[in-house]
């Protein structure tokens, strides 16, 4: 897709850099777009079938079991794109993470505190991710400034002569 003849870049990457004695730690965050792997491991659940009165066959989306099941895939979910967002970090290792194991993922959190890292450092570094992954209000401000900042100058550009002119289009010199 373009836009003007223009390719669309994909959404910038954050960063977050954590000051450390020993030397700065950078988090880098790249939104997740493929959601497929995650699909694969975790589908998402479908409410049970209920039967109705008069035989009528009808899925039951107020089912307490099936609402557990959804809030517990939407954790993983959440919980998933965080760490795959922070994969791209530059030699981020995590210990007890494996990705073919959903009930692996959330081990992100005890690995951070293990590493040291504060509970504000740790919502630093899971405020990268929510920037990379979504759009907030002021990206979309920013973007919009930009815009109407490139607009205004486009627009204010007045085509006018720089200097007076030396002669007339009749060749005559011109007074002054």
């Amino acid at each position: 897709m373009k836009i003007h003849g223009k390719k669309i870049d994909g959404p910038k990457e954050q960063l977050v850099v954590i000051p450390r004695p020993s030397g700065d730690v950078v988090f880098k965050a790249r939104a997740v777009r493929d959601f497929s792997d995650f699909d694969k491991i975790c589908p998402l659940p479908t409410p049970p079938e209920v039967i109705r009165p008069g035989g009528v066959r009808s899925l039951d989306p107020e089912d307490l079991d099936y609402k557990k099941k959804l809030d517990e895939w939407a954790r993983n979910k959440s919980t998933w794109m965080i760490v795959k967002s922070l994969d791209a970090t530059p030699g981020l290792e995590w210990d007890t993470i494996d990705w073919a194991k959903s009930e692996t993922w959330k081990n992100y959190e005890t690995e951070l505190m293990e590493a040291g890292f504060s509970a504000a450092e740790m919502a630093r570094i899971i405020g990268i991710v929510m920037d990379a992954c979504g759009l907030n209000q002021e990206k979309i401000d920013e973007a919009t400034e930009r815009f109407l900042a490139a607009q205004g100058a486009t627009q204010n550009t007045v085509v006018s002569q720089g200097s007076e002119q030396n002669s007339t289009p009749s060749g005559v010199s011109a007074k002054g």
